[in-house]
Protein backbone atom coordinates (compact mmCIF):
# COMPACT_ATOMS: atom_id res chain seq x y z
CA UNK A 1 0.00 0.00 0.00
CA UNK A 2 2.87 2.36 0.82
CA UNK A 3 4.48 1.74 -2.55
CA UNK A 4 1.21 2.43 -4.32
CA UNK A 5 0.73 5.69 -2.39
CA UNK A 6 4.34 6.77 -3.09
CA UNK A 7 3.79 6.07 -6.79
CA UNK A 8 0.62 8.17 -6.84
CA UNK A 9 2.39 11.06 -5.08
CA UNK A 10 5.27 10.89 -7.55
CA UNK A 11 2.84 11.03 -10.49
CA UNK A 12 1.00 14.06 -9.03
CA UNK A 13 4.34 15.81 -8.39
CA UNK A 14 5.53 15.13 -11.93
CA UNK A 15 2.26 16.50 -13.36
CA UNK A 16 2.44 19.65 -11.26
CA UNK A 17 6.08 20.26 -12.19
CA UNK A 18 5.25 19.82 -15.86
CA UNK A 19 2.43 22.36 -15.56
CA UNK A 20 4.62 24.89 -13.74
CA UNK A 21 7.72 24.73 -15.92
CA UNK A 22 8.61 27.83 -17.96
CA UNK A 23 7.42 27.93 -21.56
CA UNK A 24 9.79 27.33 -24.40
CA UNK A 25 11.10 30.09 -26.65
CA UNK A 26 8.96 28.86 -29.58
CA UNK A 27 5.78 29.09 -27.52
CA UNK A 28 6.69 32.64 -26.46
CA UNK A 29 7.23 33.67 -30.09
CA UNK A 30 3.90 32.26 -31.30
CA UNK A 31 2.02 33.89 -28.41
CA UNK A 32 3.73 37.22 -29.11
CA UNK A 33 2.91 37.03 -32.84
CA UNK A 34 -0.73 36.18 -32.14
CA UNK A 35 -1.02 39.12 -29.75
CA UNK A 36 0.39 41.54 -32.36
CA UNK A 37 -2.06 40.35 -35.04
CA UNK A 38 -5.18 40.52 -32.89
CA UNK A 39 -7.37 43.62 -32.50
CA UNK A 40 -6.62 45.90 -29.57
CA UNK A 41 -8.46 44.97 -26.43
CA UNK A 42 -11.28 47.20 -25.22
CA UNK A 43 -10.43 48.74 -21.89
CA UNK A 44 -13.27 48.19 -19.50
CA UNK A 45 -14.27 50.88 -17.07
CA UNK A 46 -14.98 50.22 -13.47
CA UNK A 47 -17.39 53.07 -12.89
CA UNK A 48 -15.13 54.39 -10.18
CA UNK A 49 -14.19 57.95 -9.40
CA UNK A 50 -11.21 57.82 -11.76
CA UNK A 51 -13.63 57.40 -14.69
CA UNK A 52 -15.55 60.53 -13.72
CA UNK A 53 -13.06 63.29 -14.24
CA UNK A 54 -14.92 66.58 -14.72
CA UNK A 55 -14.41 68.46 -17.96
CA UNK A 56 -12.66 71.74 -17.10
CA UNK A 57 -14.10 73.40 -20.23
CA UNK A 58 -17.73 72.97 -19.20
CA UNK A 59 -19.39 75.95 -17.56
CA UNK A 60 -20.65 75.28 -14.02
CA UNK A 61 -24.41 74.88 -13.56
CA UNK A 62 -26.78 75.01 -10.59
CA UNK A 63 -28.51 71.69 -9.95
CA UNK A 64 -32.13 72.15 -8.91
CA UNK A 65 -35.10 70.05 -7.90
CA UNK A 66 -38.51 70.70 -9.49
CA UNK A 67 -41.81 69.28 -8.24
CA UNK A 68 -44.51 68.93 -10.90
CA UNK A 69 -47.36 66.74 -12.14
CA UNK A 70 -46.18 63.36 -13.35
CA UNK A 71 -47.77 61.03 -15.91
CA UNK A 72 -50.62 60.14 -13.56
CA UNK A 73 -52.40 62.31 -11.04
CA UNK A 74 -49.55 62.46 -8.54
CA UNK A 75 -46.67 64.89 -8.20
CA UNK A 76 -43.10 63.88 -9.01
CA UNK A 77 -39.69 65.33 -8.21
CA UNK A 78 -37.18 65.83 -11.02
CA UNK A 79 -33.59 66.99 -10.93
CA UNK A 80 -32.61 69.57 -13.52
CA UNK A 81 -30.04 72.31 -13.98
CA UNK A 82 -29.94 76.00 -14.73
CA UNK A 83 -27.83 77.51 -17.49
CA UNK A 84 -25.33 78.94 -15.00
CA UNK A 85 -24.38 78.37 -11.39
CA UNK A 86 -26.35 81.35 -10.02
CA UNK A 87 -29.59 80.20 -8.43
CA UNK A 88 -32.10 83.02 -8.29
CA UNK A 89 -35.88 83.09 -7.97
CA UNK A 90 -36.55 84.23 -11.54
CA UNK A 91 -34.39 81.46 -13.02
CA UNK A 92 -36.28 78.92 -10.91
CA UNK A 93 -39.66 80.35 -12.00
CA UNK A 94 -38.51 80.22 -15.64
CA UNK A 95 -37.64 76.54 -15.20
CA UNK A 96 -41.06 75.95 -13.61
CA UNK A 97 -42.65 77.58 -16.69
CA UNK A 98 -40.73 75.06 -18.83
CA UNK A 99 -42.27 72.24 -16.77
CA UNK A 100 -45.72 73.77 -17.26
CA UNK A 101 -46.29 74.66 -13.61
CA UNK A 102 -46.73 78.39 -14.30
CA UNK A 103 -48.14 80.09 -17.37
CA UNK A 104 -45.79 81.86 -19.77
CA UNK A 105 -44.99 85.39 -18.62
CA UNK A 106 -44.83 84.66 -14.89
CA UNK A 107 -42.28 86.98 -13.30
CA UNK A 108 -40.81 87.39 -9.85
CA UNK A 109 -41.55 90.87 -8.50
CA UNK A 110 -39.52 90.22 -5.35
CA UNK A 111 -38.01 87.37 -3.37
CA UNK A 112 -37.03 88.22 0.19
CA UNK A 113 -35.26 85.60 2.30
CA UNK A 114 -34.68 86.13 6.01
CA UNK A 115 -33.05 83.98 8.69
CA UNK A 116 -30.79 80.97 8.45
CA UNK A 117 -31.23 77.21 8.80
CA UNK A 118 -34.38 76.19 10.70
CA UNK A 119 -35.46 79.83 10.97
CA UNK A 120 -35.14 80.72 7.28
CA UNK A 121 -38.28 82.16 5.72
CA UNK A 122 -38.98 83.75 2.38
CA UNK A 123 -41.68 85.79 0.69
CA UNK A 124 -42.12 85.14 -3.03
CA UNK A 125 -44.04 87.91 -4.81
CA UNK A 126 -45.16 87.02 -8.36
CA UNK A 127 -46.96 89.04 -11.03
CA UNK A 128 -49.31 86.08 -11.55
CA UNK A 129 -49.71 82.60 -10.13
CA UNK A 130 -51.94 80.63 -12.44
CA UNK A 131 -51.95 76.87 -12.59
CA UNK A 132 -50.99 75.68 -16.06
CA UNK A 133 -51.09 71.88 -15.47
CA UNK A 134 -54.67 71.30 -14.41
CA UNK A 135 -53.76 70.13 -10.90
CA UNK A 136 -55.72 70.92 -7.75
CA UNK A 137 -55.00 74.12 -5.81
CA UNK A 138 -53.35 72.05 -3.07
CA UNK A 139 -51.05 70.31 -5.56
CA UNK A 140 -50.22 73.66 -7.17
CA UNK A 141 -49.15 75.11 -3.82
CA UNK A 142 -47.09 71.98 -3.03
CA UNK A 143 -45.33 72.25 -6.42
CA UNK A 144 -44.34 75.85 -5.74
CA UNK A 145 -43.65 75.39 -2.04
CA UNK A 146 -41.51 72.25 -2.28
CA UNK A 147 -39.55 73.57 -5.27
CA UNK A 148 -38.63 76.85 -3.57
CA UNK A 149 -38.21 75.43 -0.06
CA UNK A 150 -35.83 72.70 -1.20
CA UNK A 151 -33.75 74.78 -3.61
CA UNK A 152 -33.35 77.79 -1.32
CA UNK A 153 -33.14 75.67 1.88
CA UNK A 154 -36.09 77.36 3.58
CA UNK A 155 -38.15 76.41 6.60
CA UNK A 156 -41.25 78.16 5.26
CA UNK A 157 -42.47 80.16 2.27
CA UNK A 158 -45.18 82.78 1.77
CA UNK A 159 -46.48 83.41 -1.75
CA UNK A 160 -47.90 86.74 -2.82
CA UNK A 161 -49.42 87.86 -6.10
CA UNK A 162 -48.85 91.55 -6.81
CA UNK A 163 -48.14 92.15 -3.11
CA UNK A 164 -51.27 90.41 -1.79
CA UNK A 165 -51.13 87.09 0.07
CA UNK A 166 -52.22 84.17 -2.06
CA UNK A 167 -55.06 82.14 -0.49
CA UNK A 168 -53.68 79.13 1.36
CA UNK A 169 -50.05 80.14 0.77
CA UNK A 170 -49.38 82.27 3.84
CA UNK A 171 -47.11 79.72 5.54
CA UNK A 172 -46.06 76.83 3.28
CA UNK A 173 -43.69 74.18 4.58
CA UNK A 174 -42.05 71.22 2.84
CA UNK A 175 -44.49 68.34 2.18
CA UNK A 176 -42.59 65.04 2.39
CA UNK A 177 -45.50 62.93 1.13
CA UNK A 178 -45.97 65.05 -2.01
CA UNK A 179 -46.83 62.00 -4.17
CA UNK A 180 -50.12 61.43 -2.33
CA UNK A 181 -51.28 65.08 -2.27
CA UNK A 182 -54.60 65.45 -4.06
Amino acid sequence: MKKWLLGLMAAVMAASLAACTPTTQKQKETTKAAAENSAPAVVSTTGGASDKVPDPNVAPVAVISVYHKGDGDSLVQEMDSLDDDNLDAQALVDKMVEYGIFKEGTEVLSFDKTGEGENSKAVLNLNQAENNEGVSDTQFLVEIGNTFIENFELASLKIQVNGKDMAGAENLSYVTDFESVE
